[in-house]
């Protein structure tokens, strides 16, 4: 006999993402709705579905990329929405690029970003705990010059508007296509600037999942579209070259 954990799987088989509520009352009659939640979320923290909003879920890919917030992330968020809890935030150690890097880069700063008109009460709220090891949006100048990236630190900088934000549990994370794209343009990622992030691009369309139409609709926000436009082709036009 199926089980639960089963059925719920082959259900999200065929749906781009779905609710409790969008799964029919008749597949799990046997089932309250709050049960039904509680296998949902047992099949997350197992892996193999993703909550990617409040209460919706998607079939996990293999081939997903999927930021994890460590212990340190988890916990400043819940301070963070705690004090602050009509902000946005999105949380994640930069360690999480690793799998895309070309060239071994350590950098253990812990990313936290958030809305505007909230980024310098963030930081002054942040401030004493973390005083000499956090910066509010540093410039590359002030990143090359005073920021050692293999030790930990934290940079508060701006989130910008409708970025492209999953969830692992119920803390805010960059996607893919964000990393992809914060990596090119922002300062403190001046390392990755160049040749490395047009690999760390390949990287990511020949090993996972890549939704092209967010990754150029957040690069036009981030006025990196043609630049990400020009390394895709780059990318297509080596891939048939080696075909040949």
């Amino acid at each position: 006999m199926i089980g639960v954990s089963e059925k719920i799987l082959n259900y999200a088989a065929g749906m781009q993402q779905f609710s409790v509520d969008d799964i029919p009352v008749d597949v799990f009659s046997d089932i309250d709705r709050k049960k039904l939640s509680w296998y949902l979320g047992k099949l997350c923290r197992n892996g193999k579905l993703r909550r990617i909003g409040r209460g919706v879920y998607t079939l996990q890919s293999a081939n997903t990329f999927h930021v994890k917030a460590n212990t340190k992330a988890r916990s400043l968020y819940r301070s963070l929405s705690g004090q602050y809890p009509f902000a946005d935030f999105c949380v994640y150690n930069a360690n999480v690029i690793t799998p895309l890097l070309h060239d071994m880069m350590p950098n253990n700063t812990l990313y936290v970003e958030t809305n505007r008109d909230t980024i310098q009460s963030v930081f002054d709220m942040l401030l004493p705990k973390y005083n000499g090891r956090i910066f509010l949006a540093p410039t590359k100048e002030i990143a090359t010059t005073y920021i050692d990236f293999s030790k930990e630190n934290i940079i508060v900088k701006p989130l910008v508007t409708e970025a492209p934000l999953d969830l692992d549990g119920k803390v805010p994370v960059p996607t893919l296509e964000k990393l992809l794209v914060d990596t090119r343009v922002d300062a403190d990622f001046y390392y990755l600037h160049g040749y490395e992030n047009l690999e760390m691009l390949r990287t990511a369309i020949n090993h996972y999942d890549v939704n092209r139409n967010r990754l150029l609709r957040y690069a036009d926000r981030r006025n990196a579209k043609d630049s990400i436009q020009n390394d895709l082709e780059t990318i297509k036009n080596n891939d048939t070259e080696r075909m040949l």
